[in-house]
């Protein structure tokens, strides 16, 4: 290295390209939790920690499991946060919806405020989406899992005791059921 911060052999310029491994990216996990229309999606990284509220399509629902996903921008919506193309997560291609083995290439996670803004896509708060977003580096690379899961309600569990146990009814004794 001379000083003039480039390198030089025999009188001539080396021109020096950069390049990483793809072990050397970094990782992303963004986990959504599904459950009577609503869910809540999580995403940690650094100091962004987000678990917010989101909504999908009823009709169009991704099925349940892990993708891969993409930070990218949407082509076709020009309403960015920053002036240019909505910024969003790309699930990939070929992703399951509704559980008929029908599939589709255009599914994100996407800024919205409810279901209407969702064609089967997993919709937010627009600040919560640029915030994500703009963490996920670099950009249009497979380096994002994002995992969907349906809430599974497990309503308590058996007694360990007997409730009947101690029962009278008016007259002494056990009620007959």
């Amino acid at each position: 290295m001379g000083k003039n911060n480039h390198c030089r052999i025999a009188g001539r310029r080396l021109i020096m390209t950069a390049y990483f491994r793809w072990n050397d990216i970094m990782s992303y996990t963004i986990n959504v939790v599904r459950s009577n229309g609503t869910g809540t999606l999580t995403f940690k990284s650094g100091t962004v920690n987000i678990s917010e509220t989101c909504w999908w399509d009823q009709d169009v629902v991704i099925d349940a499991g892990t993708y891969t996903g993409y930070a990218t921008r949407m082509a076709n919506k020009d309403d960015g946060t920053d002036g240019g193309k909505r910024e969003g997560i790309w699930l990939g291609k070929g992703v399951p919806y509704n559980g008929d083995g029908s599939t589709a290439n255009g599914f994100f996670i996407h800024k919205g405020t409810g279901p209407s803004w969702s064609d089967g896509c997993i919709v937010l708060s627009g600040s919560k989406v640029y915030e994500m977003w703009s963490e996920i580096t670099p950009k249009e690379t497979g380096n994002i899992s994002v995992v969907i899961k349906d809430e599974t309600v497990r309503r308590g569990r058996p007694r360990d005791w007997d409730c009947t146990r101690g029962m009278h009814s008016l007259w002494g004794g056990m009620p007959s059921f």
